[in-house]
């Protein structure tokens, strides 16, 4: 009823003001009819506030194919920074067809076989690494203290080093050195590169933008095991295999030089002037009330943060945040037990057991699991993140289970093969050793290919985007970096266990992994759809599904007497405009109160007083 008063049309900041950057007033209240004084100006196309046109509302709902055409540059940093990823997949590709080249087997353990346990721990030792860097208390302080540009490049540089003293190497001892090194830097990575890219880009295009780290991983595992392949036969090929990953590393760490911080960690060290300019240049051209909004929201978010005081590790682990923190455990966690990795580390040595020839399944495995991630860039934003975790997490359920059904079935592997490793003894009944079905080899690998396709549509990329953006700013290094250090220990477990189960079980190996995928089903059925939310509103979704929300429904009854004591004569308006700012009112509850549980009844009164004196004729609440 005030917009014609507002001599400032840019949106309010701080100060128990309302807030206009709020997406979540239409769905919190909805069909809302707003009255006005006939001297009141009434102009169509505007919202509450003058200046804010409706056109401006169309812009807020273009595809994130059409934001990135619009603004290319966040899309470009992203991508650059998703060499990240990119890293730690010629990791992952790297070093499984490594343990069957002859070259390594001659200059490591001199022409003796690898034992299980010492594969298994050159696999491990990475993780362990990686679990090192990834811990709370050391990514926190690199990416608040340096921040996420300058964590990216330290990572980079740590990869490097450990990249090089590994294709050195002349004994196992140095390999381990060399492995554990690069763990540290794809631990620094892998907790920083997700949190940058959805940092700087538009909320329309967080999670398309997002999933290129997971593209980066598996474009990484593709050519790493091509170009394993090409060195097969070559003298010290397993060397030169490696070296591609020095220069791509020393690439990323120097071209970070040329990208800009994340605006969200520059707000959070107070410096707001940076903080537009980079907004402004990563939004290039977007409309500068755009901008402006999105400033406003960081902004508010931060000072709200602030007013709350310095995170502190006693509050992140308990009440709701511990809640949120186990949720994203919980899914990368089974991210890993799914059991892709297990194809990836140990793909060609689990498909010789079917007659197929591992270093051919790699590359094949390696290539589907590329191109399916693009479809997943553009589903990820269009369908949602839920429907792509539960969906593919069903298909790679039934496909793993088959697939190992099948070879426990009809293929028989002796435990005594006069032909070398009981591997190459694989045969189906009826046939000599080394002999297995057409139809078997194609049913296994065809299951095989099924999983790994579901995997990179849904839950390789969908997780990391996820966990980027279900923590407020304040916790948010920290979260990431739990989430992560679990993703790592994950990683740990399957290295580990891989081996013995393949030595024991054979194809039981994927019934068990089966079983994990089956709780992954369960677990995006229940997870709440963060998709097109801005970051700094997601928490309200986990308030809701954590029950929260019906203590705030009892501040809520509080707000909407206050909004419905007033009643001008006529005229109508969006409702847009007054559900933002009666979100403004639970939102300052929350601001005001650390732990709902512990203050229901007080929490945000003193915000509330601050409210415009709007008057609805209609409100209706969901939840």
């Amino acid at each position: 009823r005030n917009a014609s008063k507002s001599p400032d049309p840019s949106p309010w900041r701080g100060g128990g003001e309302p807030s206009w950057c709020d997406p979540l007033g239409t769905s919190i209240m909805a069909d809302v009819e707003i009255q006005r004084n006939d001297s009141d100006p009434l102009v169509d196309g505007y919202d509450l506030m003058e200046g804010i046109e409706a056109d401006w509302l169309e812009e807020e709902e273009m595809s994130a194919l059409q934001v990135i055409r619009q603004q290319p540059r966040s899309a470009v940093v992203a991508l650059f920074a998703a060499l990240g990823g990119f890293l730690f997949g010629l990791d992952i590709g790297y070093i499984g067809p490594v343990y069957e080249m002859q070259s390594f087997i001659d200059d490591i353990s001199h022409g003796e076989p690898l034992g299980a346990a010492t594969k298994g721990f050159i696999t491990g030792v990475f993780s362990i690494g990686c679990i090192v860097t990834s811990l709370p208390m050391v990514s926190s302080l690199f990416m608040d203290k340096l921040g996420r540009k300058w964590t990216i490049m330290s990572g980079a540089w740590v990869y490097a080093c450990g990249a090089a003293v590994q294709c050195l190497a002349s004994d196992v001892n140095h390999l381990y050195v060399g492995r554990l090194m690069s763990g540290f830097g794809i631990g620094m990575l892998s907790t920083t590169v997700p949190v940058y890219q959805t940092e700087v880009a538009p909320k329309e295009t967080r999670g398309a933008l997002g999933t290129l780290y997971q593209m980066g991983i598996t474009l990484g595992i593709l050519s790493a095991s091509l170009v394993d392949m090409w060195f097969t036969d070559v003298a010290s090929g397993w060397r030169w295999a490696g070296s591609p990953r020095v220069g791509v590393a020393l690439f990323l760490a120097i071209g970070m030089l040329c990208l800009p911080e994340s605006p969200r960690h520059l707000a959070r060290k107070g410096n707001n002037e940076r903080t537009m300019q980079t907004l402004q240049w990563l939004r290039r051209g977007a409309r500068e009330d755009y901008i402006e909004v999105e400033f406003d929201c960081v902004i508010e978010e931060v000072e709200a943060e602030m007013r709350m005081g310095e995170p502190e590790w006693g509050e992140f682990f308990s009440g709701f945040m511990l809640r949120v923190l186990m949720v994203g455990m919980a899914a990368q966690f089974l991210q890993q037990l799914c059991g892709m990795n297990a194809f990836m580390y140990y793909g060609p040595a689990l498909f010789s057991m079917a007659g197929i020839d591992g270093t051919t399944f790699q590359v094949l495995q390696c290539s589907v699991n590329f191109l399916m991630t693009f479809p997943a860039v553009v589903l990820v934003d269009r369908v949602g993140r839920t429907f792509l975790l539960k969906w593919t997490g069903t298909v790679m359920a039934v496909f793993i289970l088959i697939l190992g059904t099948v070879g426990m079935v009809f293929v028989e592997i002796p435990e005594d093969c006069p032909l070398g490793k009981p591997s190459q003894c694989a045969h189906t009944a009826g046939l000599p050793y080394g002999q297995v079905h057409p139809a078997v080899s194609a049913a296994i690998v065809g299951s095989g290919l099924v999983f790994v396709a579901a995997f990179a549509l849904g839950w390789g990329p969908v997780v990391w985007v996820f966990c980027a953006e279900i923590f407020p700013m304040k916790y948010r290094s920290k979260g990431v970096g739990v989430t992560t250090t679990a993703s790592w220990v994950g990683n740990y477990i399957v290295a580990q266990i891989t081996t013995l189960l393949m030595e024991h079980t054979e194809f039981g190996t994927f019934i068990f992994y089966g079983m994990f995928c089956v709780v992954c089903v369960v677990f995006a059925v229940w997870v709440p759809e963060t998709a097109s939310i801005p970051m700094e509103e997601v928490q309200i979704l986990f308030e809701h599904k954590f029950g929260m929300h019906k203590r705030l429904l009892r501040h809520q009854s509080t707000f909407r007497e206050r909004l419905l004591s007033s009643r001008p004569s006529s005229g109508r308006a969006s409702s847009r405009g007054f559900g933002r700012a009666a979100t403004f009112a639970l939102r300052a509850a929350r601001a005001n109160s650390q732990d709902l549980s512990k203050t229901p009844k007080k929490a945000g009164m003193k915000e509330v007083q601050s409210l415009p004196d709007f008057a609805p004729t209609k409100l209706r609440f969901e939840d």
